[in-house]
């Protein structure tokens, strides 16, 4: 099955935006100082306290009441679509990418794709592998590789 590609609707877009307030509020949770600027350095900072995290996890159906100051961790779903939109978002600011819905042989995903050359990476899938294998060292690297494969036009 070819790929097929096609723009975020107006649903997906306004879950993104409340994927991204979840990762200002983990953020800020882990890293007080946090003023609100995603940075790959700060992502594998907050991954790696939410991993050291011994409290209590946040119950599926408390996740509406979670804030900064919230005593629970916050759960698996919440970091990998937290993190990987927060993550998304540094991407398209460093490479003039795009968030685009993929749907091919292995499912459906949002991605970021950049166009020009045809590069497509998958940040909730990049979080939640790290969630399984608790890697910590792996925002940045990613961002290499993206840049490297980028820049051979």
């Amino acid at each position: 099955m070819q790929a097929i590609l096609r723009d975020l609707t107006a649903l997906e877009f306004d879950i993104l935006e409340r994927h991204l307030d979840l990762a200002y509020a983990i953020c800020k949770k882990y890293v007080p100082s946090f003023k609100g600027e995603f940075t790959a350095q700060l992502l594998t900072q907050v991954f790696a306290l939410w991993l050291e995290d011994t409290s209590t996890g946040i119950a599926d159906n408390a996740i509406e009441n979670f804030n900064s100051s919230s005593q629970e961790k916050p759960n698996t779903k919440m970091i990998e679509f937290a993190l990987g939109s927060a993550y998304g978002d540094v991407l398209n600011t460093a490479f003039d990418t795009q968030w685009k819905h993929i749907a091919d042989e292995y499912g459906e995903e949002l991605c970021i794709r950049h166009e020009n050359p045809e590069y497509t990476t998958f940040p909730y899938s990049i979080v939640q592998k790290r969630i399984s294998s608790q890697e910590t060292v792996f925002f940045e690297p990613i961002m290499a590789t993206m840049s490297y494969a980028i820049s051979k036009k």
